[in-house]
C-alpha cells in the first residue's frame, strides 16, 4: 500500500488522480442536496406524517450545510484540507446509515443535519485541494471539470431518486452514499498528498455569530412561503440574521485570526464574481426546483419523468464545463462567464414564452439553451473566486462560494414558491412557471453585467 500511494503521489499525473478523488466529493455533496427532494410524499407515508413535516428531512440539511461552509473552509486553512476532506467522507457514510435505518422521522432529520455536516466538510474543502493541486495555466479547466461534477449532482439528485422510489426501495436514497464514500474515503487517503496549513488561532466568537446569522436567514427564506413574509417569525428570523451578521463583521475586523478575512473582499475580483455567484445560482437553485415541480402538475409526468427533464443541464455541463474552464485559462474571465451568462438569459427567456401547456420538446430546447450556458459562466467565474485569494486563505474563499451558492440556491426555492404558488390558479397551467421564468431572466442579465465589469 505505501509503494502504490508513494507512486500515485510522485507521479506527473497526480493532479488528475487528485482531481478525480476531489470530483467524487463535489458530487456527493450535491447530489444528496436534491436526490430526498421527490421522496417527501414517500417518507410521509413510511412516517405517518404529513408531507410539510417530511420536508424537514431536506430543510435540516440544507440549513445545516448553509450555515457550516465557512467554519470548515476556515477550519480546513488552520489544520489541512486533507483533513477536512477526509473526515467529510467518514462523518457522510456513518450518517447516510443511520439516515437509511431511522425508527422516527425526528432521528431521520437529525441523521440528516449530521450528514449536511459532513456534506459541508466536503463541498469547503475541494476548491481549495484544486487550486492548491494545479498550475495557474491549468486551474480553470479543473475546475471546469469540477464544476461539471457539481451540475451532474445537483441535476441527477431528482433523476436517480425519482428511479430509487418509483422502481426500488426508498432506504436506498441514503444507503448508495455508503459504498461509495468507503470507497472515496480509501482513496483520498490514498492518493491525496498532505497540504500544508497555517495552524493560526480559531475565532470561536465569529464561527458562533456566522452560522447564527446564516443559520437564521436560511430558515426564513425556506420556510417564507408557508409562514408569510410578514410574518412575525420569519421577520424575527431576518431581523436576528441581521444582527448576527452585522456582528459578525464587526468581529472579524478586529480579530487577529478571523472565521472570514474580509480583506478577500477588497479584491474587486472576488468581491464581484461572489455577488455574481449568488444570483446566479438563485436562478438556478429556483429553475431546478420549479422545472420537475410544473412538470409533474402541468404535464402529468411521474417523480422520475420530471427528474429526466433536468437532464440537458447535466449533459451541457459534462461537455462543456471542462471546455470552458480551460478556455478561460487563455482568455479573460469576463469574456467567458459573459457570455454564459447572456446564454442563462436566453435560455429563461425562452421559458418564459412558453405556452400554458408545453411539450417536452419545448422545454428541453430551452434548457439545453440555459444548460449551456450554466456551463460557460459557473466554471471560470468560480475560477476567478479561487485564483483571487492567497493561499493561506483559500478554504475561507472556498467556504465563501459555497455560502454563496447555498443560500442562492434557498432564496431562489424561496421566490420561485412565491410566485409559482401565487400564481397557479389554474389548475394544470404551467403559466405561473413561466412568470417566474420572466422574473429570474432580468436577473441572470443583472449576472452578466456584473461579469463584465469586475475586472
Amino acid at each position: 500500500m505505501t509503494g502504490v500511494r508513494a507512486s500515485i503521489r510522485t507521479s506527473e499525473r497526480y493532479r488528475w488522480y487528485a482531481l478525480a478523488v476531489i470530483m467524487l466529493g463535489s458530487m456527493m455533496g450535491t447530489l444528496d442536496a436534491s436526490i430526498a427532494n421527490v421522496a417527501m410524499p414517500t417518507l410521509s407515508r413510511v412516517y405517518h406524517t404529513t408531507v410539510d413535516n417530511a420536508e424537514w428531512v431536506i430543510l435540516s440539511f440544507m440549513l445545516v450545510t448553509a450555515s457550516t461552509l465557512v467554519l470548515f473552509g476556515r477550519l480546513g486553512d488552520m489544520f489541512g484540507q486533507k483533513r477536512i476532506y477526509l473526515g467529510g467522507f467518514a462523518l457522510f457514510g456513518l450518517s447516510s446509515l443511520v439516515c437509511a435505518f431511522a425508527p422516527t422521522l425526528l432521528v431521520l432529520i437529525g441523521a440528516r443535519a449530521v450528514q449536511a455536516v459532513g456534506a459541508a466538510m466536503l463541498v469547503s474543502s475541494n476548491q481549495a485541494l484544486i487550486v492548491d493541486t494545479f498550475p495557474a495555466a491549468e486551474r480553470g479547466r479543473a475546475i471546469g471539470f469540477n464544476g461539471a461534477a457539481v451540475a451532474v449532482g445537483l441535476s441527477l439528485g431528482p433523476v436517480i431518486g425519482g428511479a430509487i422510489i418509483t422502481f426500488g426501495d426508498w432506504r436506498w436514497i441514503f444507503l448508495i452514499n455508503v459504498p461509495v464514500s468507503i470507497a472515496a474515503l480509501i482513496g483520498a487517503a490514498i492518493v491525496l498528498r498532505p497540504v500544508k496549513h497555517e495552524g493560526r488561532g480559531f475565532d470561536a466568537l465569529g464561527a458562533g455569530l456566522s452560522m447564527v446569522g446564516l443559520f437564521s436567514l436560511s430558515l426564513a427564506l425556506s420556510r417564507s412561503h408557508l409562514w408569510g413574509w410578514d410574518s412575525p417569525l420569519t421577520l424575527g428570523l431576518i431581523g436576528l440574521s441581521l444582527v448576527a451578521l452585522a456582528t459578525f463583521v464587526f468581529v472579524e475586523r478586529r480579530v487577529p485570526a478571523p472565521t472570514l478575512d474580509l480583506s478577500l473582499f477588497k479584491t474587486r475580483i472576488f468581491a464581484v464574481s461572489v455577488i455574481a455567484a449568488l444570483f446566479y445560482f438563485v436562478a438556478i437553485g429556483g429553475l431546478v426546483f420549479i422545472v420537475p415541480l410544473a412538470a409533474q402538475t402541468t404535464l402529468g409526468a411521474s417523480s422520475f419523468g420530471a427528474g429526466l427533464l433536468l437532464m440537458p443541464i447535466t449533459l451541457m455541463n459534462v461537455i462543456l464545463a471542462p471546455l470552458a474552464g480551460s478556455l478561460s485559462d487563455r482568455i479573460p474571465v469576463r469574456y467567458v462567464s459573459t457570455f454564459g451568462a447572456l446564454l442563462v438569459t436566453g435560455g429563461l427567456f425562452y421559458l418564459s414564452r412558453l405556452p400554458a401547456v408545453p411539450t417536452n420538446e419545448q422545454l428541453v430546447a430551452a434548457l439545453l439553451v440555459t444548460g449551456a450556458g450554466t456551463a460557460v459562466f459557473s466554471q471560470p467565474n468560480n475560477s476567478a473566486i479561487m485564483g483571487s485569494a492567497p493561499p493561506n486563505r483559500r478554504g475561507v474563499a472556498a467556504g465563501t462560494l459555497a455560502t454563496a451558492r447555498t443560500t442562492g440556491q434557498l432564496l431562489g426555492v424561496a421566490l420561485a414558491s412565491a410566485i409559482y404558488f401565487a400564481g397557479n390558479t389554474v389548475a394544470g397551467s404551467f403559466l405561473p412557471a413561466t412568470s417566474y421564468f420572466g422574473v429570474i431572466a432580468f436577473v441572470v442579465a443583472g449576472v452578466a453585467l456584473l461579469s463584465w465589469v469586475r475586472e
